[in-house]
C-alpha cells in the first residue's frame, strides 16, 4: 500500500510540475479555494490530495485541461490543449481551453 501511495504522489507531482511550471501558484491556489502551501505540497509530492479537497482537485484538473482521472491516476486521454487563456471579470477568474480532440 505504501509503494502505491508513493507512486501516486509521484505521478500527480510530475503532472503538476510539468503543467504548472512558471505559473503563479498563489493565484492558482486562490482560484481553487485552497492554500498556496497545500498546492505546493501537491507539486512537491509531500502530500496527496484528499477527499476533503476533491472539488479543488477537479477544478485543478479542469484548469490544466485534463481529466480528474488523468491527474489522479496518470491515465492518458486523447485531449491535447492547443491554447489556454485566463481572464478576470470583477471578482471571478475564467480559463478557456482550446483542445484538439483526436
Amino acid at each position: 500500500m505504501r509503494a502505491e501511495k508513493i507512486l501516486m504522489e509521484t505521478k500527480i507531482s510530475d503532472i503538476l510540475r510539468e503543467r504548472l511550471e512558471g505559473q503563479n501558484l498563489s493565484k492558482i491556489a486562490r482560484e481553487l479555494g485552497i492554500s498556496k502551501s497545500l498546492l505546493a505540497d501537491w507539486v512537491a509530492a509531500r502530500r496527496l490530495p484528499s477527499l476533503k479537497n476533491i472539488k479543488a482537485v477537479a477544478k485543478l484538473a479542469a484548469y490544466l485541461g485534463i481529466s480528474l482521472e488523468q491527474l489522479l491516476l496518470g491515465k492518458e486521454d486523447d485531449r491535447k490543449i492547443i491554447s489556454a487563456v485566463t481572464f478576470e471579470d470583477e471578482k471571478r477568474s475564467y480559463r478557456v481551453h482550446i483542445e484538439r480532440l483526436k
